[in-house]
């Protein structure tokens, strides 16, 4: 699961909360120990407190751990969980915020164009397996960078909208800088964008075949690329062997959908070559 600065503030604050409700916290515990439960199923016991804030937080404690263990627990998870962002932020910059997948940039890409959809039906437009696109859309949620609307009397299911902020990604990719922040953070892509500039049109199945890749996910990746301005597809009818450096033939008539870089990721990638 992708974190974010969302899920380090909530441990902070589960933290926080536990130690100043400490009593509160080792007395649950105790009495928890002390009767027969749902809790001895998975030795966790859930409880509401009141934040030091004055909100109200619901805990999930480890039975086996005293109070304050639980709370030291949780700074100590929130400490990795920064370091790890920090890391991430370091590459990705404002990418940070998605998980490292193409298929996370088209449900952005996607939901920008139809403004609402449900995750059943992003699965169906993206080529998707459901439960990854389930997945991806919590993680992005959780990111801020997607909201939720709860099912009504037109939608059997929960449909999902950009935020400000997931509008403000997809703003940041038209940028050579998030075009370049994309490269470095999204998996797979930097790969074939520089097997395209070096080799000329490509198509999917070819790519998957040669790099012993997963077709889909090969396809996702041209596909999050196109959307993000670092690829094109080729309007050629046929291609040369001038064009197809990677298996050159006098010419390959057309079968596929082929794809070449566009001049700003041949550009971005000679800057890349530089760093």
């Amino acid at each position: 699961m992708i974190a974010s600065r969302a899920d380090v503030a909530r441990l902070r604050t589960e933290a926080e909360t536990i130690f100043t409700r400490i009593d509160t916290v080792t007395e649950a515990l105790e009495r928890a120990r002390d009767r027969p439960g749902e809790h001895w199923d998975d030795r966790e016991l859930a409880l509401e407190l009141e934040t030091p804030t004055g909100d109200s937080i619901e805990v999930t404690l480890d039975l086996d751990r005293s109070a304050a263990e639980n709370a030291q627990q949780r700074y100590e998870r929130a400490g990795e969980l920064a370091a790890k962002l920090d890391e991430r932020e370091a590459v990705a910059g404002e990418l940070a915020a998605v998980p490292p997948e193409p298929l996370a940039v088209l449900i952005l890409d996607h939901l920008e164009t139809v403004r609402t959809d449900d995750s059943r039906s992003m699965a169906g437009a993206l080529d998707a397996d459901h439960e990854t696109v389930v997945d991806l859309c919590a993680a992005v949620e959780r990111s801020g960078l997607l909201a939720e609307r709860p099912a009504d009397g037109d939608r059997t299911r929960p449909a999902y909208r950009l935020t400000d902020d997931g509008e403000g990604i997809l703003s940041f990719l038209e940028e050579r800088e998030g075009k370049r922040r994309f490269l470095r953070w999204i998996e797979g892509t930097e790969r074939l964008a520089r097997r395209l500039s070096r080799g000329g049109p490509d198509y999917p199945r070819m790519t998957a075949n040669e790099l012993g890749l997963d077709l889909t996910a090969v396809r996702h990746r041209y596909r999050a690329m196109e959307a993000v301005g670092l690829v094109t597809t080729y309007e050629g009818s046929i291609i040369k062997g001038t064009e197809r450096k990677l298996k050159p033939k006098d010419e390959t008539h057309r079968k596929h959908t082929y794809y070449v870089t566009t001049d700003v990721a041949d550009r971005i990638l000679r800057t890349l070559d530089e760093e």
